[in-house]
């Protein structure tokens, strides 16, 4: 091969299927174009506060904003069929304290897609209260359901597991010696009953920790 070859090579590479590599550059020429000189509006958009990575043993005590507006820029193509579901805003209180703390919301809280700019966010910073939890067993007691005729022939109640462990503030296990199970109606009452049944928490801040379910057992009276 002498030194004119690998030029000849390159330049019947590059003469290959021309006129498509030119419709195609000349497209791309056009939507940047269409993009670039296409005119730019202001939208806006209330989208849900997302709250995340609460840290383990704290709990948010007060209310802050589940609510936010966000006002974008951007071309029309893009801002006119917009959604608000593809925009997400969110606090990450991962390196949060217990007490008051205020977060500021920017537009790196804001999520949204590609070649639309954050305007404006209202409000601009929240105020977030986090407040110590702990963790105590708490027993578990079983609502009957049925009627005063059906409660009247229970003989006995097992429940298992008898507690469930219960993450709440300190005082509101004060107020909840117990915790109940959703209501359970038995469907009959001439022999032994079981069922599952889901433990609920009436306190703002309490939760169950692990399963919520447990399995409560009635014996009626013969």
């Amino acid at each position: 091969m002498n030194a004119t070859e690998p030029g000849r090579f390159l330049r019947r590479l590059a003469s290959r299927n021309l006129g498509l590599k030119v419709v195609a550059l000349v497209l791309a020429v056009a939507a940047w174009w269409f993009v670039a000189g296409e005119s730019k509006v202001l939208v806006s958009f209330t989208v849900p506060l997302e709250m995340r990575n609460v840290p383990k043993g704290l709990t948010m005590t007060n209310n802050p904003a589940r609510e936010v507006e966000v006002r974008l820029s951007g071309p029309s193509s893009l801002l006119s069929g917009m959604r608000p579901s593809e925009i997400s805003v969110g606090v990450d209180l991962a390196a949060a304290r217990g007490g008051r703390q205020y977060f500021t919301l920017d537009d790196r809280a804001v999520k949204v897609p590609p070649g639309i700019k954050v305007q404006r966010i209202h409000p601009s910073s929240i105020e977030v209260i986090l407040d110590r939890t702990e963790r105590r067993m708490v027993p578990v007691s079983a609502r009957i359901g049925g009627g005063a005729a059906t409660r009247k022939r229970v003989a006995k109640v097992e429940i298992d597991p008898p507690s469930v462990e219960v993450e709440a503030l300190t005082e509101e296990f004060t107020r909840m010696p117990v915790v109940y199970t959703e209501e359970v109606v038995p469907d009959r009452t001439d022999r032994e009953y079981s069922a599952t049944a889901r433990v609920e928490t009436r306190e703002a801040h309490a939760k169950i920790v692990g399963n919520p379910n447990v399995r409560v057992k009635i014996e009626f009276r013969k």
